[in-house]
């Protein structure tokens, strides 16, 4: 009497369970080319849209006021002493002639003697977040203001905050 490979009395393992191995092994192999597409996504991201640079204390500051000399009317956001973060005016109902691509953020750390530009595409912005969160640090808390990508895009290119701390810290937002 033959015996057929995945019946009963043979060592061989049933083709049903073969069939499910290449599917756990597919899946599993799908998932690991996705964490390394992300992860060579991230590096492409941030090769290319980060840049860090020693400058001195005054190459800093003309590099945030060449910054700040395009734009006429005060930051959008302040901070007081206390770390309150406020919108100083709301967006207007009409649409900019021109709607801002980028988010830019530069920043300068006294200590290091390093400026930190990120440019954020607004697509970027658009996705997964109701909300933008410009980040926090050192109790500086932005979540309160609840601006999304819609209402930024509304105010056309502007300066967002310009902030100086105590410490020689300095952060620069703006769209353009």
């Amino acid at each position: 009497m033959a015996t057929h490979p995945g019946s009963p009395g043979t060592d061989a393992p049933p083709r049903k369970s073969r069939k499910a191995l290449w599917i756990v092994l597919g899946v599993v192999l799908f998932i690991v080319v996705c964490i390394v597409g992300f992860a060579a996504f991230g590096f492409y991201f941030l090769a290319n849209n980060m840049r860090m640079e020693q400058a001195t204390p005054v190459q800093a500051g003309a590099s945030f006021e060449e910054v700040r000399a395009r734009f006429k009317d005060a930051p959008l956001i302040t901070l007081d002493d206390d770390q309150r973060v406020t919108l100083s005016r709301r967006p207007p109902d009409t649409p900019p002639a021109e709607k801002p691509q980028t988010m830019h953020v530069m920043a300068y750390d006294d200590e290091d003697s390093r400026i930190v530009r990120v440019s954020i595409p607004f697509w970027m912005l658009r996705m997964g977040r109701e909300n933008i969160k410009l980040g926090s640090g050192d109790g500086v808390n932005f979540d309160d203001l609840r601006l999304s990508a819609e209402e930024l895009e509304r105010y056309g290119p502007a300066l967002l905050l310009d902030h100086r701390d105590r410490r020689g810290k300095r952060v620069l937002v703006w769209t353009q």
